[in-house]
């Protein structure tokens, strides 16, 4: 059997099977880090879950904030206070 027959057969197989464990992965993680953390390591299972937690509300919330700072310099006037006039 070569390998286009081999795929044509089985890619589709294969293909879901990688993006189910990748799934399964990423909805597990959680868990196994709690699990860690209350096993041995728990201040370094911790600050990694803290630094996650933060690094993922950033990727969040930074990017609403700068739109919403874009559409407010847009729609309002900004003086500049220090400016002789």
């Amino acid at each position: 059997m070569d390998f286009a027959l081999f795929m044509e057969r089985y890619g589709y197989r294969i293909l879901v099977l990688v993006f189910g464990a990748a799934i399964l992965g990423v909805m597990l993680s959680p868990f196994v880090m709690t699990f860690w953390a209350f096993s041995s390591g728990g201040i370094a299972a911790a600050v990694i879950a803290v630094l996650v937690l933060a690094v993922g509300v950033a990727l969040m919330v930074v990017p609403k904030f700068w739109n919403f700072a874009d559409k407010m310099r847009q729609s309002h006037v900004v003086e500049d206070w220090n400016e002789e006039g």
